[in-house]
């Protein structure tokens, strides 16, 4: 199983809330992260990056602290900030084994991982994050993906599951003929805070994203993110229109999809041939050839961070099924509810015949 090298604070150093109370719901402050350091240490292109949440109140004593790689000092180069994450850049012209920081009289250590992941440079890459979704959700994906798209090798950042060991995903996987690499990621997810404030400390999903993209995803033929209850459609593979395409990229725009009426759980992905009546649109995802103009840019969950601009032009001929009840109803039950007013789609009912059979 492949492991990031993470760093948390001691407990006299402990990051802050930006938000105030009377948007912090009860439960929000047991969700959030006070104490990650940095999720992971990658040496690539001749700098240390070490990929953070925001420091928050933090952010004096980590820009003044020490850093040493294999016990030399280390010149801090650059910080990065982003919405949900941050990246702190140190001169490294030949790969360190570790890194360690003092702040005060605290001293922390990790692991410094190379960039490269096996079996992935030039590959039609598939990520996500999961917590105990079930397997036959991910064999079916993995299934649907390498029937319609050429699907070479799935990437999983595995948040802690309960149901099952990081090993059974990645046979899981590789049954379905596709190379597996699952990450062992059991930190918090993150808070969700009230309106309009939902997603503001939510670090760990986006900031594992970038985290994987230095790694070794930005070696990739093309990378395709979606969560395990989107299926993407479209007329080709949708890997090989992000290569042709002029930016190498595809944004792709999504739509509800829901079980037939009067169906009960559980559901599969096979089971959602209706969609809403009138239909209704979810937020976009993302293809991306790391190899394109845009392959530098940081990622974030529906599109780039600081290119927003790039949701408002979908790909043609392109969208994303997403299946409801491919759910554990970890945000509440609603998603395992069929709604009332539904209507047939015939595209959707044959691609998914042809796949899963009728």
């Amino acid at each position: 199983m492949m492991e990031f090298a993470r760093l948390a604070f001691p407990p006299h150093l402990r990051r802050s809330s930006i938000l105030k109370a009377r948007h912090r719901p009860e439960g929000y402050d047991d969700a959030f992260d006070a104490d990650t350091f940095w999720y992971d240490a990658i040496w690539a292109r001749g700098r240390v990056h070490l990929v953070c949440p925001p420091f928050n109140n933090l952010k004096p004593a980590v820009l003044g602290a020490r850093y040493r790689l294999d016990g030399a000092p280390a010149r801090l180069l650059r910080h990065r900030a982003y919405k949900r994450h941050a990246v702190l850049e140190l001169d490294a012209r030949a790969r360190p084994a570790r890194i360690d920081v003092t702040i005060g009289d605290w001293t922390g250590d990790s692991a410094v991982h190379a960039a490269g992941l096996p079996g992935i440079d030039g590959a039609r890459v598939h990520f996500y994050i999961n917590k105990d979704n079930d397997l036959r959700w991910m064999a079916d994906h993995a299934r649907f993906t390498s029937a319609r798209h050429g699907l070479d090798a799935v990437v999983v950042i595995d948040n802690g599951s309960t149901r099952y060991a990081p090993a059974e995903i990645a046979a899981t996987l590789e049954g379905q003929g596709v190379r597996a690499l699952v990450f062992e990621a059991p930190y918090r997810y993150g808070p969700i805070g009230l309106p309009p404030f939902r997603r503001t400390e939510k670090y760990l999903q986006t900031a594992l994203f970038n985290a994987l993209r230095l790694r070794g995803l930005d070696r990739a033929g093309a990378v395709l993110n979606c969560d395990l209850d989107e299926l993407v459609l479209g007329p080709q593979s949708v890997f090989e229109a992000t290569r042709a395409a002029r930016l190498k990229f595809l944004q792709i725009r999504g739509q509800w999809m829901t079980p037939p009426p009067g169906k009960a759980p559980p559901f599969t992905h096979a089971d959602h041939v209706f969609h809403h009546d009138p239909p209704k649109p979810c937020p976009t995802k993302w293809c991306l050839d790391p190899s394109g103009p845009l392959g530098r840019f940081s990622w974030d969950i529906h599109g780039f961070e600081r290119l927003g601009v790039l949701h408002n032009f979908p790909a043609r001929g392109f969208r994303f099924l997403h299946c409801r009840g491919v759910s554990t109803a970890w945000k509440g039950q609603g998603r395992l509810k069929v709604p009332e007013k539904t209507r047939h789609d015939p595209e959707a009912a044959a691609v998914l015949g042809d796949v899963f059979g009728a």
